[in-house]
């Protein structure tokens, strides 16, 4: 899946461009914190299988501190998803 941030501006006011059928076009910012949130999941998880082993053997201090920026990414984004569904109705940056 392709993710574009797009928008359309008319009469010095943007509006959210229209979406195609292969494209999701995020013009919600809840719904962009939540794709963040799960993107940050997804590469803490990846980072911990797949790269801290390695890292860990050269350089412990390095994958720790590559854990901890993860482990704050994850943290930020559930809060901003949390924060901007607290708003509740229309989240959409545009009218902001």
């Amino acid at each position: 899946m392709n993710i574009i941030v797009r928008s359309e501006v008319v009469n010095n006011k943007v509006h959210p461009a229209n979406q195609d059928d292969d494209i999701l076009y995020i013009n919600k910012a809840h719904k962009t914190a939540e794709c963040a949130n799960k993107y940050a999941h997804e590469l803490r998880a990846e980072f911990t299988q797949l790269l801290m082993p390695a890292i860990t053997r050269t350089d412990v201090k390095v994958a720790g501190r590559f854990t901890s920026l993860l482990n704050e990414l994850c943290f930020m984004t559930k809060m901003t998803m949390e924060n901007t569904s607290k708003g509740g109705g229309n989240n959409d940056v545009s009218e902001r």
